[in-house]
């Protein structure tokens, strides 16, 4: 499980770094093709190259520098080259293979060239094995990678369209909403269904697979469920809509299921419903979902999808919401609520004795607000927590979010949520760290920041 996570970390990283081009993308093909609102073929081309061509070589180099810093880049920048002349259909594909390869290549190439080159001749060596390596890669990928991919691709393709033909994509739900709640949301959407998405669009115009993750449908039927049973936190709630659908941060529903996994099959449930409504009446956009908000969901769908999409999210969210209303009256039980005092159990448990050391000597003044990608919940709670140590007159704190593989050395105290504490990395475990209910609760942060003051000035 561990290996999965670290790549699809890594595919993540790089997917959600160019998200910003995927939307760009996506909004010229909605606005300026043949169906869109303002046809313009001129216009549309330029999608097209973004597209093919310099997507795939920010993504290859992306991955390259990732691995072995920038000549790692320029390396898989070259291998792109042989690729795209040959093959550009293959172009995120191909970049996604060839950033890893390169930046591997390269580390190993540079340990040789530390070793054996004098330190008068290294710049030099180093130029001359870059070029004529990546002139070697390029052949290569032109006459062997190339072929293997298209290939690959058409296979991958034409299984997508069976799938989306036979009404059989709705089945995808069953696994992707569990990997959802297990914090796979990221790696399921970025890694996987965005490139199979953007192959998709440019063969009909549009595609459901940008749908099956993002969907809002089913967290906020659960969110809805949760509302109406807990009249004591609805507040909560409420607050936990807004960001889900709205916002487009899925994790904050998170916990909720987390805290009681028969929740679980009524989100699969809305998941599949929904995707089989998706299906049904042809429903797709026309770009990258990123957050998965309802209102991106809507730019990005076309004059004719809007309905459709809405449709879909709605039998999600009707689903969703009877059947949690169900599983919760059988069970005869509330959703577990937080208890502050497990929780500053857990949170003493979890810290080493190097980190209790930690407490005790080090002021703090960085806090890394976590979650797997970083850009998401860790964000919004990394900007809540601002807040509150603004409202303390506390100025000498930090507190920027990351992904959990990304977290800088000089950061003193690692805060994130409770359920996702056993998916850190084994390498933060010696930090300090202190885990919260959930990353958007303002209320847990209140006594968070009076420790931070009271240690601060002691220390001081």
């Amino acid at each position: 499980m561990e290996k999965i996570h670290k790549v699809g970390r890594f595919y993540t990283r790089i997917i959600m770094k160019h998200i910003g081009i995927f939307i760009f993308v996506g909004m010229l093909f909605v606005v300026f093709h043949d169906h869109g609102w303002l046809p313009n073929e001129d216009i549309y081309a330029i999608s097209r190259l973004v597209y093919t061509i310099i997507l795939p070589v920010l993504i290859a180099f992306e991955g390259g520098r990732l691995i072995s810093e920038e000549e790692g880049g320029i390396l898989a920048v070259l291998i792109m080259s042989g690729i795209l002349v040959s093959e550009s259909s293959a172009g995120i594909l191909g970049a996604m293979l060839a950033g890893p390869i390169a930046g591997i290549l390269w580390k190993y190439e540079q340990r040789i060239l530390e070793e054996k080159a004098g330190s008068s001749v290294q710049m030099l060596t180093k130029n001359l094995t870059l070029g004529i390596t990546g002139a070697g890669l390029a052949i290569l990928s032109y006459y062997l990678i190339s072929p293997v991919l298209h290939v690959v691709t058409e296979a991958v393709y034409r299984g997508v369209d069976v799938l989306v033909s036979c009404r059989m994509i709705a089945l995808a739900g069953c696994i992707i909403e569990p990997a959802k709640v297990f914090f796979l949301n990221n790696v399921v959407n970025h890694a996987v269904l965005v490139p199979l998405g953007m192959e998709q669009i440019q063969d009909v115009g549009h595609s459901v697979l940008f749908l099956l993750e993002t969907n809002p449908g089913p967290g906020l039927g659960l969110l809805l469920a949760l509302f109406y049973k807990q009249k004591e936190r609805r507040t909560e709630y409420v607050t936990a809509m807004i960001a889900q659908t709205i916002g487009g941060i899925h994790e904050i529903y998170f916990p909720f299921v987390l805290s009681d996994l028969k929740l679980l099959m009524p989100l699969i449930l809305g998941g599949v419903a929904g995707d089989m409504c998706f299906v049904l009446l042809d429903a797709g956009v026309q770009g990258a979902i990123s957050p998965g908000s309802i209102l991106i969901i809507l730019l990005m769908a076309g004059k004719d999808e809007i309905i459709p999409v809405l449709a879909g999210i709605g039998i999600s969210v009707a689903v969703t919401f009877a059947g949690c209303l169900v599983v919760m009256r059988n069970d005869g039980k509330k959703v577990k609520e937080s208890n502050t005092e497990r929780n500053r159990e857990m949170k003493a448990e979890m810290l080493s004795e190097h980190a209790q050391e930690k407490e005790q000597k080090e002021k703090v003044e960085r806090l890394a607000f976590v979650c797997e990608g970083g850009v998401g919940s860790s964000a919004m709670g990394a900007a809540l927590f601002r807040r509150v140590l603004g409202r303390k007159g506390i100025e000498e704190v930090r507190a920027e979010a990351y992904a959990a593989d990304l977290i800088p050395n000089e950061v003193q105290m690692i805060i994130c949520q409770k359920d996702y504490y056993e998916r850190l990395p084994g390498t933060l475990k010696g930090k300090e760290i202190y885990t919260v209910e959930s990353l958007l609760k303002t209320e847990e942060y209140e006594e968070l920041a009076e420790i931070i003051r009271k240690r601060n000035i002691g220390i001081g």
